[in-house]
């Protein structure tokens, strides 16, 4: 009778006793945890070398009120004449600002020029460098450039950069912000040029080289927006200093070296006399690539993962064998 029993209940199959159940759950749940756990893991090396990416990098900033800030100053010419170095034709510092002047030029000093390079600008990543999604560049300036003459000015300045020791590029017409400074940038905030300059109205190059039926105009750099006319109320030793500014992008651009140079440019024999171009103040500010939002996608796929095991885990416990606890 006994044994008649024993088989109805199935005695030879028995069900888990409850703690049996309750420690397959704990079992289960540890196991489910620990995947949960890897994922995490996994998931923070990844996003780490994101997070650890370069942040905003400090701007560099060139007050040349205060002295000439390690600039170099270059007479060039094309065919090895060099512009003369009286009447202030060459940059030279002096009365808080970098300047340079040139009289009505002769057929030997055409084709001349200056060049006005920065000194390195580091970066603040690790190496001395960082990876650079944007570029600003910020001038207080004036200058008297002389009208076009059959298309080409006889003289004309233009700002240009070098990466990493490569040539320079003159800065495109489409780099130049418009507009006012009175108005933030989405990606650098506010203007630094405030206590610089005494118009708010930001002045855009138009003249782009080469021109006039010629291959080039050296020194300027084919492609190159360049200042051209006069601005306002301007002479050698006054008139208002007026603000530029120019943006680049770059696709996630690994930099160690970044140079800035200012290229003024004799290119006719009619400058007036009273010409020329002066620099008060240059700055530079660099934006790395923002990791927040491959940070938060990453982090948001590891926890919507691991939400998915734990409720897998919870299904697989609540699906086991009758009365379970």
């Amino acid at each position: 009778m006994k044994i008649e029993q024993r088989v109805a209940s199935g005695a030879g199959c028995r069900e888990p006793q409850p703690h049996s159940r309750r420690m397959l759950g704990r079992v289960s749940g540890g196991f489910w945890s620990v995947c949960v756990f890897v994922l995490i893991v996994l998931g923070m090396l990844l996003v780490i070398p994101l997070a650890d990416a370069a942040p905003i990098v400090v701007d560099d900033a060139y007050d040349f009120g205060t002295g000439p800030q390690g600039w170099t100053a270059q007479p060039v010419g094309k065919n090895g004449q060099l512009p003369p170095s009286t009447n202030g034709q060459r940059w030279t510092h002096g009365s808080g600002q970098w300047s340079v002047n040139w009289a009505p030029v002769s057929s030997p000093f055409v084709a001349t020029g200056n060049y006005l390079t920065s000194p390195s600008i580091n970066f603040s990543g690790p190496n001395g460098d960082a990876e650079v999604d944007a570029l600003r560049i910020s001038l207080a300036h004036k200058f008297n450039f002389s009208s076009s003459l059959n298309g080409v000015p006889p003289a004309a300045g233009q700002l240009a950069y070098s990466i990493n020791g490569g040539p320079f590029v003159g800065l495109p017409v489409s780099a130049f912000v418009t507009g006012s400074i009175t108005t933030p940038d989405p990606v650098f905030g506010a203007s630094p040029l405030g206590p610089y300059v005494g118009q708010t109205t930001l002045v855009a190059p138009a003249f782009v080289p080469p021109a006039g039926g010629y291959a080039d105009l050296f020194p300027l750099i084919n492609g190159g927006a360049s200042f051209t006319g006069i601005t306002p109320g301007y002479t050698n030793t006054g008139g208002t200093w007026v603000p530029s500014v120019a943006t680049l992008s770059f696709p996630s651009t690994v930099i160690s070296d970044l140079r800035i140079r200012l290229i003024n440019a004799n290119l006719g024999s009619n400058c007036p006399a009273d010409a020329g171009w002066d620099v008060r103040y240059l700055q530079v500010d660099a934006a790395a690539p923002e990791p927040g939002s491959l940070l938060l996608a990453s982090m948001g796929g590891t926890l919507a993962a691991g939400h998915w095991l734990w409720r897998r885990r919870r299904r697989t416990i609540k699906s086991g064998p009758p009365g379970q606890a």
